[in-house]
């Protein structure tokens, strides 16, 4: 087996450089920063899953459980929850634990117009293909009320008719008509491909859900009830786990909508499901935690709250780094370090400034010029979207002991990643932006003033 060594050559690197990738369990440039998040710990995570998690080495789950649980898995983007997410959906698929089902909305998705219907839908799917898969079968009588309500609420519904009519005939290959499990794969999974690519029928589906959903909860939770019983049954878990990733990405607004005014529906399905959600949410509405539990991923501390470094979280970065290029690819060591001192911890912005950094490079080599061009290009793509009165906000956080927690405004810089939220609710502003000269006077201000 070839062992992974990183591109010793930076065109070579930077080709293969993507500051959005999640990386899939078991690859080889995954470097654990759990203990540079100062004291969180995926204990917790388990615990609301209801794991017992005594013994370390040996997950189970307890005799008796509750009908499911809805947990956020919150952070920054680019923070690393997804890559997280992909470990923890490995960990737990086991057959003393989970039957993992995993979503990736972002590529399954129209993550720009996506609703509650659209991801439960794509739930559905991804469960029946994996039962398919794993060649679990259910019994066709414990699947008719999910296809009864299919074929009653889309084929009798004057915009989705057509629609129907076409799925279902298409289910017929030959002279063989598709039944059970391969039926419903077939039916739901063309569902999910309308929500996707198709702009006429997305809002009429969306209506026929929005106004059968009861009947289409009953039904989907039958299903589950069955599949976790076949599931046991073959040995590949105890409870049914739903990961859904992308969500996180969501537009403001977009968030608010699924997330609080949409979780009643949610939480209409009996389940365990851990969504990825952004961290910004969790100071938006006080709703959100009477349906939804959170556990929030903090970034990389690099320096506590006195200013003292956090040298092995250092080190923890420069080997994100190094498994991407060779430490030759830079003229200087200390070239490294800047550019992780301006990420703010957080691995996308890290790599997202060693793009940047590629962009004024000359020859092979990481020079310090690239490396200050890279950090100006991301304090100007924060200076974009700031108002002049925000410096003054970011000020008083940074410089002063008035904290405003919970505004609009905050709620924005935490989106846009503005400001960084640390372990402990501790926030900063993030770097790049500390090197902007309306930031610089606003703290000269602040600090005239105190």
């Amino acid at each position: 087996m070839t062992t992974y060594q990183p591109p010793e050559d930076l065109y070579d690197a930077m080709a293969v450089l993507e500051f959005d990738e999640a990386l899939e369990a078991g690859d080889p440039r995954y470097v654990d920063t759990l203990h540079a998040r100062g004291d969180f710990k995926m204990n917790g995570l388990y615990r609301l899953l209801c794991i017992d998690d005594r013994d370390p080495d040996h997950f189970v789950l307890p005799k008796k459980m509750e009908r499911g649980s809805y947990i956020l898995f919150c952070g920054h983007i680019g923070c690393g929850k997804s890559t997280e997410l992909r470990r923890v959906a490995k960990k737990l698929n086991h057959k003393d634990l989970f039957f993992v089902v995993f979503l990736d909305a972002l590529k399954e998705l129209d993550i720009n117009n996506i609703g509650y219907a659209d991801v439960l839908l794509a739930l559905a799917r991804q469960l029946f293909d994996q039962l398919r898969k794993n060649n679990i079968a259910i019994d066709q009588l414990l699947l008719q009320n999910l296809q009864d309500w299919f074929e009653n609420s889309f084929a009798e519904n004057d915009q989705t008719r057509e629609m129907a009519r076409k799925l279902l005939a298409s289910a017929v290959t030959g002279t063989l008509e598709q039944v059970g499990l391969p039926l419903l794969s077939h039916l739901f999974g063309g569902l999910t491909e309308y929500m996707q690519n198709n702009a006429t029928y997305k809002p009429d589906i969306r209506n026929v859900i929005t106004n059968t959903f009861s009947q289409f909860a009953r039904s989907f939770n039958q299903v589950i009830v069955a599949a976790e019983d076949a599931i046991q049954k073959a040995g590949h878990g105890k409870k049914i786990l739903f990961i859904i990733d992308g969500t996180d990405r969501l537009r403001s607004d977009d968030g608010q909508r699924f997330f609080v005014r949409d979780v009643h529906q949610l939480t209409q399905i009996d389940s365990y499901f851990i969504y990825c959600s952004p961290i910004h949410l969790l100071y938006q509405d006080s709703q959100i935690h009477r349906s939804l539990q959170a556990v929030t991923l903090p970034m990389i501390k690099l320096h506590d709250r006195r200013k003292k470094l956090q040298t092995e979280n250092y080190d923890i970065m420069r080997d994100m780094v190094f498994k991407r290029l060779v430490p030759q690819l830079f003229t200087e060591p200390q070239l490294v370090d800047r550019l992780i001192e301006f990420s703010g911890g957080c691995p996308r912005e890290l790599l997202r400034l060693l793009k940047y950094a590629f962009l004024d490079v000359t020859g092979n080599q990481f020079d310090a010029h690239a490396v200050e061009k890279a950090i100006q290009r991301l304090a100007v793509d924060y200076k974009r979207i700031l108002d002049s009165d925000d410096y003054e906000i970011l000020a008083e956080l940074d410089c002063s002991e008035k904290k405003d927690s919970s505004s609009e405004r905050m709620r924005f810089f935490l989106y846009n990643m503005i400001v960084l939220e640390y372990n402990n609710f501790w926030r900063e502003t993030h770097p790049a932006i500390r090197c902007l000269p309306a930031y610089q006077q606003a703290c000269d201000d602040v600090n005239r003033s105190v």
